[in-house]
This record gives C-alpha cells, structure tokens and sequence, in this order.
C-alpha cells in the first residue's frame, strides 16, 4: 500500500509531496484524490476551489487532467521524460505488469531509450527534480484557475486524456451508435474503417462514461479483433483497452474492426457525447443515438469544436441549422465529412424536465 502523506511541510513542499504520492505504486488515479483528504493531497484537493456543484470524483478527474498538461509542457526532457513514467503518460505504454511500480517503470523507460537498466536510478533523480517544478506550477495554475470568473468551465467532467493522436492511421469512416435507458446511457457501438500508413497491429480503444469518471466500463471486441491484455484503469477515470488485429498491416492497408463500449454506470448521462479525432485524418463520422422512448431529450444539436471545447458551452436556439431531428421512437443521428486530427465532433441536447408528480423512468 502506498504510504499516506504526511503534514507539517509549507503549502508549496506540499504540493509537491502530494505529487510525489500520486506517482506511487500503479500511478495516479483519481481515487488517490478523491479519497485522501490530507497531508499533500489534501493540500492540492483544497487548492483546487472548483464549483460547489461538483462532486469530488469530477473534481479530481479536472486536477489530474491539469497535472498531465503541466507534465507535458515541461521543458526540461529528462524531467518531462521521468515525469511521463511517474504518471504514466500515454497510458498505453506503460501496460506490462512491471510498469505497477514507479520503480519499474523508470527501469522500463530505460530499456526503451536502448540504456542499462541501472539507469533508472537517474530517471528517479529526474523525476524528483520534476516533481519539484511541477508543485510551483500547479499552485500557480490553480490559483490562475480560481482567480479567472470561469477558469474551471473547461475542465468540467473533462474525459480523460486520450492516447496519442499520431496513430499511423487514416480513418476513412467511423459510424457509432449510443444506447440509452431513462437518461442513463447504456453502451455504445463502435464500427471503424481505416487505412495503414506504417506498420501498426492494434488499436487504443478508450472506455469513457460522461458523467462517472470511475465507472467500471467494459470493452468488449465485436469483429476483426480482440483485446489484447487486461483493461487499464486511465488516471482520470474510464479505462483502456487494446485491441489487436489479425494481424500486422502494411502501408496502404485497408482494415475494418468493431468494438462495443459497455459503461455499467448508474448515473445520468452528461447531455453530451462526442468523438474526438486521434488519426492522422477522417473522411468521415456518423454519430447516433438511441434515446429511451420513454425519456427523449430536446434540443438536440450537433456540433464542430476544437479540442479545447467539450462541446456544451454555446447555446443554440430553436430552429438553427445545427438542430437534429429526433424521431418518435428516440432515434437522432448526424454525419461529419472531411474531421480534422485534434477536433471534436458529437451531439448535445438537453433533457426534458421531469413534470411534478411524473414517475421517474426507470434505468
């Protein structure tokens, strides 16, 4: 078990003891947030003065997704490179079993940079350094955060950070289709057609519940390939699988697979869904939703933003050309041409009040 932190240390040495104790052992994860409420990471929890309406599992979901961007703006590349392990960034690179200590992932990295794996031993001096640095800009972007009128809006139920987006691939079309019961969402079927452009065997397939960060998601292969080791838990919440193909493509390759999504959650669906674009380039995207009968939305709209945007924050009247016709029986879709590598594509809406002495659906 990882050791709890401890007290009695300035705000800033704090900081970054919390820091410290979130790259014990497996890496960070946002129960190491949610679920301590002292020493260092009470210290970065209370820094964190985010809306009173949030709950603490979305809370530290938006500190950990703020603690992985100031990883990757790190200047220095030894400290970004032992930061990278500690944290485990991108995910799907740290998935051997010896990568569930800090230690073993430092050797890890080691033997991928071609060195003696007593190299390790410097990296952790790195990430010391690292950590160090890291603890006086996070203070400071929380702080930047909470001074700002709507500073947080953008980390709201923030996904988590998804893998590369320098996939070897071009994906010609991907089609999914979100199922719902109530305002709960159930699955989502995952259809994707793609073009090799260098030798590539597998796919980082994310799992992701928009508005249950720890939801125990499940992914399951449907067609054309299959999961390739255990699920990994994603420091922010939902989790990631890897699904290999048949095998090894070639440049020019042409390849279809499909997957499905199960969320297991028991909270309401956040009223968005939305795809972002991780290959080099997609000709094209169809996004569906199977709403509940019993419980359709309003307002439905599709929208187009970049990958700083969730999708949520412009409102739209009545009547405007982004709207999306629902059908009778819950169904609403939408098609994308030519999706750009980094943006963001889906659809909004908004649930219908609930009218006073109405039986909630059941979900």
């Amino acid at each position: 078990m990882p050791r709890r932190p401890g007290g009695g240390e300035s705000p800033r040495d704090s900081v970054e003891e919390g820091l410290r104790f979130l790259a014990l052992d497996e890496g960070p994860d946002i129960r190491k947030l949610s679920r301590n409420a002292v020493g260092g990471v009470g210290t970065i929890m209370g820094l964190a003065r985010t809306p009173e309406d949030w709950t603490v599992d979305a809370k530290a979901a938006a500190v950990l997704t703020i603690v992985q961007e100031l990883v990757e703006k790190l200047s220095n590349p030894r400290w970004k490179l032992a930061a990278e392990a500690a944290f485990r960034l991108p995910a799907e690179r740290f998935t051997e079993k010896t990568c569930e200590s800090l230690a073993g992932r430092f050797r890890v990295l080691a033997l991928r940079r071609g060195e003696p794996v007593s190299r390790w031993e410097a990296y952790r001096g790195y990430w010391m350094a690292a950590a160090s640095a890291l603890a006086v800009q996070l203070e400071e972007r929380l702080n930047e955060l909470t001074a700002s009128s709507n500073g947080w809006g953008i980390y709201r139920l923030n996904e988590p950070l998804s893998p590369p987006r320098s996939l070897p691939i071009s994906i010609d079309r991907t089609d999914v289709l979100y199922r719902f019961e109530g305002r709960r969402g159930v699955e989502v079927f995952t259809y994707r057609w793609i073009t090799a452009h260098g030798a590539v065997d597998r796919y980082p397939a994310i799992g992701w519940y928009y508005n249950q960060p720890d939801a125990p998601v499940e992914i399951v292969p449907l067609a054309n390939c299959e999961l390739d080791g255990e699920l990994s838990d994603l420091p922010q919440g939902g989790r990631l699988g890897n699904l290999k193909f048949s095998h090894w493509l070639e440049p020019d390759e042409q390849y279809f697979f499909a997957y499905r999504t199960i969320f297991n959650a028991d909270q309401p669906c956040r009223p968005t869904i939305l795809y972002e674009v991780r290959g080099l380039q997609m000709s094209a995207l169809t996004v569906r939703a199977q709403f509940d009968p019993r419980c359709l939305p309003v307002g439905v709209s599709w929208f187009d933003v970049d990958a700083q945007n969730q999708g949520w924050s412009t409102p739209l009247w009545s009547g405007a050309s982004e709207m999306v016709d629902v059908a009778g029986n819950g169904y609403a879709a939408h098609e994308f041409a030519s999706c750009e590598l980094g943006r963001k594509y889906g659809l909004r809406w908004t649930w219908r009040p609930e009218r006073p002495g109405q039986r909630k659906v059941s979900s």
